[in-house]
């Protein structure tokens, strides 16, 4: 029985304090009034809100998908998916925690009841306001305890917006104050979280040492010993790992974090023997017998592989990867750190690089895109496909000239067994894709596992697991990759479904038969033997197109061996065997110098300098002869395109004023100086515009067609051919109506030209042909093409200095009788001076000046 006489002074003061004409009592002013606020706004709004807290972390804590194959994050990671399934929960906290702010303002939990505003906006993903609210309380508050709490809850508000250099400044802060143990422990908490985004395991650890002393035994005092075995364990300090391994196991963890533990235990256990190895691998396979760790498999399989690769067992590590790989039929993350690990010693230990290919490929397909690493997962994937299509095109372009040269028999005989090879590799693919779907129709215990915890989980809360949108999220989830996508129908679950003829018939559909696998199979090896046939060339331009393929796949292969996979010694061999295959290849002169540069790695002085020697005999005027004189020749022609910037804006200003003579000498001198600078082409066209002012049109498109000769890979090409094709266009819509009227001076300046019909194909052969003839006759003269009108294009041979010498010239020109070499093509070659071309070329009028040069000339 109560003892009313031991509780009755407290219970009338409680009791006048509570009536309600105490109003001066209810306001706050007075200790009943104090007393009634500070019980009411605590055990009223404060409680309830807190408990909307308790809540929003618990289903943080039980949905989060923790990956123990990483070390774990000292807080669960969330995002606004996560946020907008407990938003009613938030909100309903911030409402609560408002009341014991505004009915009972002054009570000694207003504080705290900010701090529960701060979270509840924190776990809504509102960062900015979350960090308001800390502030407010900072400033304001006046609790010290509450405000400790507050800049604590800032510390880690403020590393989740990426404002780490403020998570440091509040830390540090915090160094300054004094904490009680509870605030002193969540301070740890939050600065390992801190230092564990910033990826300072050194730090994260020694603050997760001062927590965890203050923590007592419980579920999250386990995690968080097993957080620091795993930095001890990445640290390489074994016997601290193991240490905190055995703590997590004493402080009462749950299965699946004490099943990780034991598996990470055997990893770090001090081996002194051969005994002690097989004390550790007779402890994994007591693992895998153990029937509550079914589900666990794939990771059983995995940390055994690790073990054995630890210890250089390569070949059983691999078995045990591909264990793994076969063992996990819902877990997409564990699947691809396995096949991961296969193409990584394949890729690093092994060198097998397509089929390295093959397993970066399947881990990409499966591995979430969360995955810290994933960029350059797929970057090295990326290389490997690159690679394997670079073999494929050799080997397949090699086979099929091979083939070309063998009887039709022969060549028949031979893709029948590459095809059988094919339909070999593809039963296997289909095999092991059988062998797949039966394991993911095992997994049929897991979901149903899984499915019942998530709604066992959400009995005991306050929220019913299908009102529970981030419990119903992971259960859909869960469902479809076992599943997939079915329709809401009866007997979902049966692979045949109760219902008839119609039933069974859709499942006959849906499986062919074996026979009829079989007769499909038979019908592809026909149609890929009769394609391999239709790939043999047939011809030498077939032959020669393959050829061309191989050329660039090994140019390609070298750069990846040498670049990519930095595999010196296959680039050497992949070089030398495109040199020797291909003696006239495009990339002679940079496979030359790469040649010189790995020879020189490799301390093979006399093969680097033979290369050196060729490069500079054969292309002296390449960037790349040019650096082997001189290696800093890239620094210094940065140097000498700085000052050909400069010169060149002093010559545009020149340009612009109509200085024209003073802008071509400037730009003379320049190019003198750095003919082969990659920016002189930049001053060159400038100086074929400013010649194009003071000489006229024809002398603008005849340097035009020049630039475009001498600069076919400047990025000013294309405008360049604006240029000449407006200044074409321009000229071939005049309309002249007069008498061309020639002048009968000819001490000057003469051209020498060749006039055709406008054709592409004429253009090029007979610019060509006027090429070789100057290089025959040994003169310096240059040439350049010009388009006349819609009917006739020009090849001129410019600034002959007299009229005796032009004609000298023009003899010689027409012993090469290009009329009869272009048959049926009207080809006039004659000499003009400088003043008649100008008329010539305004008035368009050849027949003209063909009448003036006969009678004048002839």
């Amino acid at each position: 029985m109560i003892n009313l006489i031991k509780y009755t002074p407290f219970f009338w003061a409680i009791l006048l304090a509570l009536q309600p004409g105490n109003v001066e009592a209810q306001d706050g002013r007075g200790a009943f009034g104090t007393a009634y606020h500070n019980i009411t706004a605590h055990y009223n709004a404060y409680f309830y809100a807190n408990e909307r807290i308790k809540e929003v972390e618990k289903q943080l804590y039980e949905n989060y998908r923790w990956n123990y194959n990483k070390v774990l994050p000292v807080f669960p990671q969330f995002d606004t998916t996560f946020s907008a399934g407990v938003k009613e929960l938030t909100e309903d906290c911030i409402q609560k925690a408002s009341i014991a702010i505004q009915r009972h303002k002054g009570s000694k939990w207003e504080d705290d009841s900010y701090v529960l505003v701060g979270k509840a906006r924190f776990y809504a993903s509102e960062f900015p306001d979350a960090i308001e609210t800390y502030k407010y309380v900072n400033k304001k508050g006046e609790d010290d305890d509450a405000r400790h709490q507050a800049l604590i809850q800032l510390i880690r508000t403020f590393v989740e917006f990426d404002e780490i250099n403020n998570a440091i400044a509040v830390s540090d802060f915090l160094k300054k104050e004094k904490l009680n143990n509870r605030n002193s422990f969540d301070l740890y908490l939050n600065r390992a979280y801190l230092y564990q985004v910033r990826d300072d395991e050194d730090q994260l650890v020694r603050n997760l040492v001062k927590a965890e002393e203050l923590m007592p035994r419980s579920h999250d005092k386990a995690r968080v010993e097993f957080i620091i075995g795993q930095v001890y364990q990445e640290l390489g300090f074994e016997a601290e790992a193991y240490k905190y391994y055995e703590n997590c196991l004493r402080s009462n963890p749950t299965y699946e974090l004490s099943f990780y533990t034991k598996l990470n235990m055997a990893q770090v256990t001090q081996l002194a023997s051969g005994s002690d190895v097989k004390r550790v691998r007779k402890y994994f396979k007591k693992l895998l017998n153990d029937q509550k760790n079914i589900e666990y498999k794939d990771k059983i399989y995995y940390e055994m592989a690790n073990f054995e690769l630890k210890h250089g067992n390569l070949s059983l590590a691999i078995d045990y990867y591909k264990k793994s790989v076969k063992a996990s039929v819902s877990n997409d993350r564990q699947k691809a750190y396995s096949y991961l690990q296969l193409g990584i010693i394949h890729y690093d230990s092994l060198k097998n690089f397509p089929l390295a290919k093959s397993y970066y490929d399947s881990t990409v397909s499966v591995l979430p895109k969360d995955e810290e690493n994933y960029n350059q997962i797929v970057q090295r994937q990326e290389v490997l496909a690159d690679f394997v299509e670079q073999i494929s095109i050799i080997s397949k372009n090699d086979s099929l000239i091979a083939m070309s040269s063998i009887s039709e028999d022969s060549a028949r005989t031979l893709a029948s067994s590459i095809a059988k090879k094919e339909i070999e590799d593809e039963k296997e693919r289909r095999k092991r894709e059988k062998e797949q779907a039966r394991n993911r129709a095992r997994a049929t215990t897991s979901f149903d596992r899984e499915g019942g915890d998530l709604i066992s989980a959400n009995l005991t809360g306050d929220i019913w697991y299908f009102y529970n949108p981030t419990a119903m999220s992971r259960g859909a989830s869960a469902f479809a990759r076992t599943w997939g996508n079915r329709p809401l129908e009866d007997n979902w679950r049966r692979s045949i479904k109760s219902g008839g003829v119609v039933a069974v018939n859709q499942q006959q559909e849906a499986t062919p038969t074996e026979e009829e696998s079989e007769e499909a199979l038979e019908a592809q090896l026909q149609n890929r033997i009769d394609e391999l046939l239709s790939d043999i060339p047939r011809s030498e331009e077939d032959i020669q197109k393959l050829l061309a393929e191989v050329e660039v796949a090994l140019y390609k292969l070298g750069n990846i061996y040498n670049f990519k996979l930095e595999e010196k010694d296959n680039a050497i061999t992949t070089f030398e065997q495109l040199l020797s295959r291909f003696k006239d290849t495009e990339y002679r002169p940079e496979v030359l110098y790469q040649l010189y540069l790995l020879y020189g790695q490799a301390e093979k002085e006399e093969l680097a300098s033979l290369r050196a020697k060729q490069l500079k005999t054969d292309h002296p005027e390449t960037v790349y002869a040019k650096l082997v004189d001189n290696p800093n020749y890239r620094e210094d022609s940065k140097i000498a395109t700085e000052q050909l910037r400069k010169v060149y804006n002093v010559a545009y200003g020149l340009y612009v004023n109509g200085m024209f003579q003073q802008t071509h000498d400037l730009i003379d001198s320049a190019l003198l100086i750095h003919p082969d600078n990659n920016f002189s082409d930049n001053l060159k066209l400038l100086d074929v515009k400013t010649m194009g002012k003071m000489d006229g049109l024809y002398k603008y498109q005849f340097e035009l067609n020049n630039f475009i000769k001498n600069y076919p890979t400047s990025d000013l090409l294309e405008y360049a051919q604006t240029l000449l094709k407006a200044s074409e266009d321009y000229q071939i819509n005049i309309v002249n109506s007069s008498k061309a009227k020639f002048i009968e001076y000819y001490d000057q300046k003469h051209y020498l030209v060749v006039a055709y019909p406008n054709k592409a194909e004429l253009s090029q052969s007979i610019s060509t042909d006027v090429d070789e003839f100057l290089e025959e006759i040994e003169s310096n003269y240059s040439s350049g093409t010009l388009i006349l009108n819609s009917e006739f294009a020009l090849v001129l041979i410019n600034d002959i200095p007299t009229k005796s010498l032009a004609q000298k010239i023009l003899n010689q020109l027409e012993q090469k009788d290009l009329s009869s070499k272009y048959k049926g093509e009207k080809i006039h070659t004659f000499i003009i001076t400088q003043d008649n071309f100008d008329i010539f070329y305004q008035t368009k009028d050849l027949n003209a000046y063909l009448n003036f040069y006969d009678r004048k000339y002839q």
